[in-house]
């Protein structure tokens, strides 16, 4: 009993004395094990699993309430604990059974604990600082040279009088990708998940196709009250609960950013500002600084109980030959009224996210995207081109046929021709000549299923299967690219999803990955991919199989 209510203490504690920590990275796995554990135990915490990334201190927090649980705990379920706690040590305990002490001989500099490389740890100054490798190797079908990725980098966060949190990491990258990759890079002159690239010929493998670019992701954070922080920085940012999203992902360049969060009662408030290239670096000469575009986000997230949640959004995103608007600093006006009141041009959205435990260990989840629409033609069939909205529909499934660890998610996602799209190019839903949300754009339909099943406490197996049905801007403006203004479009009437080049995509996935220390992951995967085109160029097939080894780095499957 004295040990529960110490770690309730503990937990309230941790909530409320920290405003925009540090936090998990978005694709990281100590993020999908907080997102599973929500899950599985919804009265346990008051995360909002639809704003992501995840603070540490609420980790750390949901741990300690989850170790206070009566009951029996699965080997695999221990592990993942413990798991979650070592990557949060820092806000665990030195006392409590979940932290693990420094080692007391042997290696008094690196590694004094199993989690990170070099630990700083006094009253008024905490430090982690762990190295990010990946490399890995492959062979593609029908293509002579291996495709690879090569990444070195350095992962710093911190903070200081636990007032103060910084991140850092730059990961530098040599890759050669499939060749449905290299096209995807060759049409938008931007690399997925990055930016600003250059073609790369040199060791290991001096193949053509190869490409050269960093990615860094650094921010501070501070709290202005007890439930109000602000985050300043460059990094991406994620909303909902699926694989996909209709919202906002992180699929783009990271992007300049200021955030504000407000944590009271069932609400979670965020305020988002980004500065965005309407460009990409590769399309002005050398020594031209990027053209600048902006983006003013709301995001409210209410837990109407612990199993319902639902998040209302809408976003604003204008380019600046005209000057700034600073009415859209303002954190609780509706865009559409500042809209109307100073005339703007710009282009407004407005969303909708929902999520509801509605079974034990089973989640329904949904998005609603509005770009625009009449509701007149909303019920007809005439196919008004200016009827622009995406929707998602999810179900995750945990512990499915009642196996330890076998987990099940099933998702819908589709966005009509020309969502995201806007009147000037300069201000569509994009960044670096990349879809803000869905890496498809628009004008497509998908299916996605994904099976993660998890046997040994370091061995993870997971499968996706990943269909799509969509339309190509083959020959002309049909909707699917957002890069292109709406005024370039076919026609007014007529518009359906398919329309232009029609295309079938199928993409399946395996991975297997063994953690044979802490965050370090021996990796096999193979990717099947096949793209059936009404214009034969388009079409194509890809089939990777590949081998790695990474440390403190969490990929993109690059599924799309």
């Amino acid at each position: 009993m004295t040990r529960t209510l110490f770690a309730l203490l503990l937990t309230h504690w941790l909530l409320s004395a920290t405003a925009q920590p540090t936090q998990l990275p978005i694709q990281s796995h100590s993020a999908r094990l907080l997102d599973r554990f929500q899950l599985l135990y919804p009265n346990q915490t008051a995360i909002h699993t639809d704003v992501q990334g995840y603070a540490r201190p609420d980790a750390a927090a949901f741990c300690l309430a989850l170790d206070t649980l009566a009951g029996s705990r699965s080997p695999l379920e221990h592990a993942d604990l413990q798991y979650l706690a070592n990557e949060n040590n820092e806000w665990i305990p030195d006392t409590h059974r979940l932290h693990r002490p420094i080692r007391k001989s042997g290696k008094k500099y690196f590694y004094p604990t199993p989690v990170n490389m070099f630990e700083v740890n006094t009253r008024d100054f905490r430090m982690r600082v762990n190295p990010m490798l990946y490399a890995l190797g492959g062979l593609a079908a029908n293509d002579p040279s291996p495709v690879f990725l090569n990444q070195r980098g350095l992962e710093i966060r911190g903070d200081v009088d636990r007032k103060v949190y910084f991140y850092t990491n730059l990961v530098e990258t040599q890759a050669r990708y499939p060749a449905y990759v290299r096209d995807y890079i060759r049409r938008l002159k931007a690399i997925p998940g990055a930016g600003f690239y250059k073609n790369y010929q040199g060791f290991p493998f001096n193949a053509a196709g190869s490409h050269d670019f960093n990615v860094a992701t650094a921010y501070i954070g501070v709290p202005i009250t007890k439930h109000i922080g602000m985050q300043f920085g460059h990094g991406a940012h994620f909303i909902g609960n699926g694989y996909r999203s209709m919202l906002l992902s992180d699929f783009a360049n990271p992007a300049f950013f200021l955030k504000f969060s407000t944590r009271v009662w069932r609400f979670h408030y965020q305020n988002l500002f980004l500065e965005l290239s309407p460009v990409s670096q590769v399309d002005i000469p050398d020594g031209t600084i990027l053209p600048k575009k902006y983006a003013a986000i709301h995001y409210l997230s209410y837990k109407i109980n612990p199993r319902f949640t639902l998040g209302f959004f809408e976003a604003t995103v204008l380019h600046r030959s005209r000057q700034f608007e600073f009415q859209y600093l303002n954190p609780v006006i509706f865009y559409r009224t500042v809209e109307g009141m100073i005339g703007s041009p710009d282009n407004a959205l407005l969303g909708l996210n929902m999520s509801w435990n509605m079974l034990p260990a089973m989640q329904f989840y949904g998005q609603l995207m509005l770009d625009e629409f009449r509701l007149s033609e909303i019920f007809s069939s005439r196919g008004w081109w200016a009827n622009k909205y995406g929707i998602q529909a999810g179900l995750k499934y945990l512990n499915a046929l009642k196996i330890d660890h076998l987990d099940v998610q099933l998702e819908y996602n589709s966005a009509r021709p020309y969502t995201y799209a806007h009147l000037e190019m300069e201000d569509s839903y994009t960044h670096y000549n990349q879809a803000l949300a869905h890496p498809l754009g628009a004008n497509f339909r998908e299916w996605i299923g994904i099976v993660r099943y998890q046997p040994a406490p370091r061995l993870w197996l997971s499968g996706r299967c990943i269909l799509i049905s969509g339309g190509d801007d083959a020959s002309g403006n049909w909707g699917s690219n957002p890069l292109l203004s709406y005024q370039s479009r076919i026609w007014d009437y007529g518009n359906h999803i398919g329309q232009g080049a029609g295309y079938e995509t199928v993409l399946l996935g395996l991975d297997a990955s063994w953690m044979w220390q802490h965050n370090c992951f021996l990796d096999v995967k193979w990717l099947y991919r096949r793209k059936d085109s009404t214009h034969r160029q388009l079409q194509q097939t890809d089939q990777v199989v590949s081998l790695g080894f990474r440390m403190n780095i969490w990929p993109n499957n690059l599924s799309f």
